[in-house]
């Protein structure tokens, strides 16, 4: 930056600036989680879309919509060349953080990798960084400038967009194509041993006592001894459910406490024999309530502290009078079924289970607002490997339900209380298949407009500093994810397309400011806007996914994680990158070469992606696909070192 440029800009400027692109990153983020993915679910459930192809397209598209539009924007409004920076910086920070992120997040200290859908995903990734030299490798000098320019004709752009319907058509056959290859299928988890009994020690921490809590009276030392495992006459599939390694499960914190802790006890404790039985109390205050709903959830009424405020991830709480049970266990969202893992695809929520009915309530303040009672089901579909559990709703009409356990002990008991509920109801021939429950708050979704009460002064302070844009984004878009009694969507899909259009006007006035902006300061700092592309915007754009796969590897998803930072790098290249330059190519330049885009430091890049991805491989078979841990630290390393170059070049030049 000159001097002259340094004394006349306002400070103001700079800050400006900054913030606008602070801002639009966080609008291209929210808008993409909050309101394009579960709309695009949503469409892709009415039309019946497989999860494979969808996850591919539709999926793909929203979770790399910030790179993509950044690209179109760059490209059709800015002409600059940090569109295709940032999809080259987003290349080489999904391959180097978001993996070393995720084997940092997983406890175990290592991350087991699918070996069919890594190579699926990393041999994509390399055709796409072949395709992407091959389009770009034509450049010329040009007038009036420098710098030599990069030429892109209309078949080469054509050539790197269509990798990509490869890749999906590849993606909608996997299991044919193993097949073909010769590659073995996923294991399938055993069942227990029949009539076997299991005897807990009463020092282990999952182990609660008795007494009265906020949430009722309860007995949790009979349920954690002697545990007959049932028959499980009524599992009719065991399969895996999330095409994640059972080796990403192992010792995860997150499912095994910490034996060195005490176990968890309520503040107020009181002899079980002066308790009388959670039926007892309630029909002394009326017998006007459901018997649906006189569990000991019925309790909360009387609260407004969220159920983990109160219980530890791993208690069980039972009460040997009604034979009872409440534990913990993660609720997959309707509306993320087509990604596994995201910051909203998994809710904790509060279960109580009994002989005539499974109900639960949100892990949030007045959680008792937004109870539901779950439908009668007929199948009980289990992944004993990764401890998750799919209810079958007895009309096929209506939507299931998938639950995952904090831990091994926990998912025994719960398929042992899902037995129990089933040989009361599965063969009862009077059920009313219509009757109408209360499944409006299986998705409990936190508004937009809602405020943090629960958070941090920092958390407070962003939400009333956002909240204009909140208040503008909740009312300007519509939410998919409501439910109705009957647990089906009550957006049509006519909303939900309204709600993909609006979201795209979102992303385009988000990609916009945040490519100004960086722009700007590209030019008061005399830095490429390349440069910018792969180092600020990449990772401004890239942090959202790194966020939710570091959360992804804590709930043992890494294996997905890991595939899903290869699997946005192809897009990003074939889609984000090809498909601008297809429509550019045909109706902005009538087929002719774009030359717009000026060779600062690009095809380097592009070579570097290589070298980076070929170390992997080799490291991966070192170790036979599993990730471990000081390999985090080394692409640390290596990423830092990229950046260093990509900036020294600027100042060496």
């Amino acid at each position: 930056m000159s001097d002259e440029g340094e004394d006349t800009t306002p400070l103001s400027v700079w800050i400006g600036l900054s913030l606008t692109s602070l801002v639009a990153f966080w609008c291209q983020a929210t808008v993409t989680e909050e309101r394009l993915v579960p709309a695009l679910n949503v469409i892709a459930d009415y039309f019946n879309i497989p999860d494979d192809i969808a996850g591919a397209t539709l999926m793909a598209a929203g979770a790399s919509s910030p790179e993509l539009f950044s690209s179109i924007v760059a490209l059709f409004i800015t002409h600059s060349s940090l569109g295709l920076g940032t999809i080259v910086g987003s290349e080489i920070f999904n391959q180097l953080v978001i993996c070393a992120g995720a084997v940092w997040a997983s406890k175990t200290g290592e991350l087991v990798l699918d070996r069919a859908i890594v190579i699926r995903e990393v041999g994509f990734y390399a055709l796409g960084i072949v395709l992407l030299y091959i389009a770009l490798r034509d450049t010329e000098p040009v007038e009036d400038d420098d710098v030599e320019h990069i030429f892109i004709s209309f078949p080469e752009a054509c050539m790197v967009f269509s990798g990509y319907i490869l890749y999906v058509i590849v993606c909608a056959n996997m299991e044919a194509v193993v097949k073909l290859l010769g590659g073995a299928p996923a294991e399938v988890a055993k069942s227990p041993t029949k009539g076997t009994r299991k005897t807990l020690d009463e020092s282990d921490p999952l182990v609660s006592s008795s007494g009265s809590g906020k949430y009722g009276s309860t007995h949790s030392s009979t349920i954690l001894q002697d545990i007959v495992v049932p028959d499980m006459q009524y599992v009719t599939e065991k399969k895996n459910l999330s095409a994640e390694p059972a080796s990403n499960w192992a010792a995860i914190s997150l499912y095994l406490p910490d034996e060195n802790e005490p176990p968890v006890k309520n503040k107020e404790e009181a002899p079980l024999s002066e308790e009388p039985s959670l039926s007892a109390r309630w029909s002394r205050r009326g017998s006007s309530l459901n018997y649906e709903r006189t569990s000991i959830l019925v309790d909360m009424f009387q609260h407004t502290e969220p159920p983990s405020k109160v219980y530890d991830l791993y208690e069980v709480r039972f009460n040997e009078y009604s034979k009872e049970m409440e534990c913990f266990l993660w609720q997959r969202s309707y509306f993320y079924t087509k990604a596994y893992f995201g910051n909203h695809a998994w809710h904790l929520r509060w279960f109580s289970f009994t002989a005539s009915s499974i109900s639960s309530v949100p892990d949030r303040q007045s959680a008792e607002r937004h109870m539901m009672v779950y439908p009668r089901f007929n199948k009980i579909v289990i992944d004993e490997n990764r401890l998750i559990i799919k209810i079958v709703n007895v009309n096929p009409k209506r939507r299931n339900y998938t639950f995952m356990a904090p831990s091994k002990t926990i998912f025994e008991k719960v398929v042992n209380q899902l037995e129990i509920y089933m040989e009361e109801h599965c063969n009862d021939e009077d059920v009313d298949d219509d009757e109408p429950l209360d499944h409006g708050d299986a998705d409990n979704h936190v508004d937009l407009i809602e405020f943090p009460s629960e958070g941090s002064k920092l958390e407070m302070f962003f939400w009333i500093v956002l909240s204009p844009l909140r208040f503008a984004m909740h009312f300007t878009v519509p939410d998919v994810r409501q439910l109705n009694e009957a647990g089906d969507p009550k957006i049509s899909v006519r909303v939900a397309f309204l709600a993909t259009f609006m979201c795209l006007v979102w992303l385009i006035m988000g990609s916009y400011a945040m490519v100004a902006s960086l722009e700007n300061l590209a030019e008061l700092l005399d830095i490429p806007d390349a440069v910018v592309g792969v180092t600020v915007s990449a990772a401004g754009t890239s942090l959202p996914n790194y966020i939710a796969s570091k959360v992804a590897a804590q709930n043992g998803f890494g294996n997905q994680a890991v595939s899903n930072a290869f699997g946005s790098n192809t897009f990003n290249i074939m889609v984000g990158l090809g498909l601008p330059w297809v429509l550019y190519t045909s109706f902005g330049t009538g087929f002719e070469p774009y030359s717009g885009l000026r060779n600062e430091g690009i095809l380097e890049s592009i070579v570097i992606l290589a070298v980076v991805l070929l170390i992997f491989v080799l490291l991966m078979l070192q170790t036979g696909f599993i990730i471990r841990q000081w390999h985090g630290t080394l692409f640390i390393g290596m990423y830092i070192s990229y950046l260093s170059l990509a900036i020294g070049q600027v100042y060496l030049s």
